[in-house]
């Protein structure tokens, strides 16, 4: 995986830049090289990422979507850069801190104006990032920003909990069948007394990823958390995956699995003893 992130910075030909000034320093390079130019800024939570095409910009976002949680954070600081994903992950581990209602409601308020809570349910703390993909936040400015061609974008792509949730239905829409999650058709769900997790496989634009969530109990409720997922192909197969992920992000699949496929699934908090089977029919 350490060559993968290598080929990414050396395909990245990414620029570091701040929204408050014009003024560059640049920094080339031979061949193929990482290229740099870097904007003035007050430190790297000013600076934002530049791309020279959409095309370059997509390659990148395909080839982050294969690392870990922490092979992205690494990527992040081989650019030398502050992202939306990085303030995200020090949001999380802090509302995890929380002693009691007054620490967490103290905190909530602080994070949201840059990122979005489910007001609409007492039970889920969580805090989740106005993107689906962590490749992408990772790429972006605390305030959502990137350039590409030229062109400085907003990427956020909802503004509140109902935008998260139906951002979420288009990509993994639930089919209109008679089958349930209890049935492992896609999706499967697995709750213990502290923890929770759930996956659902899906496809976008001809791949195939897994979209994985994990709670654990926060004071009187549930909050989502990174941790490291796992699966087998058969019941004492081999373990596969194993790395850490964001909850509510995806794992990709390179190789297609074929329809009737089983997947014994669980997460780290969970444990293989509570294991579900999830069976591919897309």
């Amino acid at each position: 995986m350490k060559q993968l992130l290598f080929g990414i910075a050396i395909v990245t030909c990414a620029t570091l830049s701040s929204c408050s000034t014009d003024d560059y320093l640049s920094e080339s390079f031979e061949d193929n090289n990482l290229s740099t130019l870097a904007e003035k800024g007050k430190n790297d939570c000013d600076k934002i990422l530049s791309f020279a095409s959409e095309v370059e910009y997509q390659a990148i976002l395909d080839s982050l979507s294969r690392l870990s949680h922490k092979e992205l954070l690494e990527w992040e600081a081989s650019n030398k850069f502050h992202s939306m994903y990085h303030c995200y992950t020090d949001a999380s581990d802090d509302i995890l801190t929380s002693q009691n209602a007054a620490d967490y409601f103290a905190k909530k308020n602080l994070y949201s104006h840059d990122f979005i809570f489910n007001d609409g349910d007492m039970e889920d703390l969580s805090i989740y990032m106005p993107v689906l993909s962590a490749a992408k936040a990772v790429t972006l400015s605390p305030k959502g920003l990137v350039r590409i061609g030229g062109e400085l974008k907003c990427m956020k792509e909802f503004s509140d909990y109902a935008g998260y949730i139906d951002a979420v239905n288009r990509k993994y829409p639930v089919l209109l069948s008679r089958n349930t999650i209890e049935d492992g058709i896609n999706r499967v769900y697995v709750r213990t007394s502290d923890r929770k997790f759930s996956a659902q496989i899906g496809v976008e634009f001809g791949q195939q990823g897994i979209r994985v969530n994990a709670s654990k109990k926060l004071l009187w409720g549930w909050y989502e958390y990174t941790t490291a997922y796992y699966w087998r192909l058969s019941p004492d197969g081999p373990v596969m995956w194993g790395q850490e992920v964001a909850s509510g992000h995806d794992i990709p699949i390179p190789r297609p699995f074929e329809n009737g496929t089983k997947l014994y699934m669980w997460s780290r908090g969970v444990g293989e003893e509570n294991r579900a089977v999830m069976t591919v029919n897309l």
